[in-house]
């Protein structure tokens, strides 16, 4: 055996350090990017200026209208989750269901993958599902969130005509067709041959079989959600002095959020600032929109972290139960 053969690490070893590496960067590379390009946008500001802007008067408006948002969206998310989840397995309980997407709000900190994968582990064991079909359930209330962004982005441009800088309906429009083609794909009542094998996969199932009326009030209910959150960016801006039209007001804000969710940044810390400021700037200084992208972006963290940390309960449940059963 060569002298290289006997130092050269087992291959195991090595797979193994290549997943914690790959591990590693996928926790550490969002806040990497976040604190990269909150550096870069604050470079080019007057940062005493931007948090001066951050006064009591602005949180005696902020802070009532977070903590309404966070309430009505917890008890949305509970009832989303309710409607699909009881269709594949018993599950009626709205405070087990708003308990577990709490539970979930740690990791959507990072991105929002992460916490959907939470939420499909957590569903596989506390609602007794199968992690594939978990999975399908998170799935399709994700795809009714975009679609519903996607939706208010499209009317509000066709409202507003040809007056929608840095934004482009077709592209827009294309996105909305896609998510219809494959709930259509995926539901088309005709044999397609050998992606009759895709189609059937688990983690398709709740897209596959949920009641079409099921489906529209799943929609109407993602769709008061995302409205609830136009809200909550109007009153953060109202708290600034800040009056922007309501058709801007609702397809900037849509835009904003589809940025912020992509797996790029923690928590859409950076690119929200980014695309906040550069969207709302004909309507307030850049320094001030950034004071309410940040008191935005960073209540939202901060509440929805302290519910994470109150229910992380959650992910232990079944350890917790199976001591108290030992000792009892």
């Amino acid at each position: 055996m060569s002298e290289e053969a006997e130092t050269a690490p087992p291959a195991g070893a090595t797979a193994v350090g290549r997943s914690r590496a790959a591990t590693i960067a996928r926790w550490v590379i969002p806040f990497l990017v976040s604190g990269s390009l909150l550096a870069w946008i604050l470079s080019g500001m007057d940062v005493g200026r931007v948090f001066e802007r951050v006064t009591l008067e602005v949180a005696m408006v902020f802070v009532p209208a977070l903590l309404g948002f966070v309430v009505v969206a917890l008890f949305i998310e509970a009832v989303c989750l309710v409607l699909v989840v009881s269709q594949s397995v018993a599950f009626s309980s709205l405070l087990l269901a708003a308990r577990i997407k709490a539970a979930s709000y740690l990791l959507s900190i990072i991105n929002y993958a992460l916490g959907a994968g939470a939420l499909a582990v957590l569903l596989r064991r506390r609602a007794g599902m199968p992690l594939a079909e978990a999975a399908g359930s998170v799935f399709v209330i994700g795809l009714f969130d975009l679609g519903s962004l996607l939706a208010f982005v499209v009317v509000g441009l066709a409202l507003m005509g040809t007056d929608t800088p840095g934004v482009q309906a077709g592209v827009v429009a294309l996105a909305g067709a896609a998510i219809v083609a494959g709930f259509a794909f995926l539901r088309a009542p005709v044999s397609m041959g050998p992606l009759d094998r895709l189609r059937e996969l688990k983690i398709f199932r709740a897209a596959r079989t949920l009641p079409i009326a099921l489906l529209i009030r799943l929609g109407l209910l993602r769709g008061f959600f995302v409205g609830g959150f136009i809200v909550l960016a109007w009153a953060t801006l109202a708290a600034f002095d800040v009056s922007v039209p309501m058709l801007p007001l609702i397809v900037n804000t849509c835009v904003m959020l589809l940025v912020a969710a992509l797996p790029i940044a923690a928590a859409g810390l950076g690119t929200g600032q980014l695309v906040f400021v550069a969207l709302f700037e004909r309507w307030a200084p850049a320094e001030t929109l950034l004071a309410a992208s940040l008191l935005l972006s960073f209540g939202m963290i901060v509440t929805r972290s302290t519910l994470g940390l109150l229910f992380a309960r959650e992910f232990a449940s079944e350890a917790i139960a199976h001591r108290e059963d030992v000792d009892a």
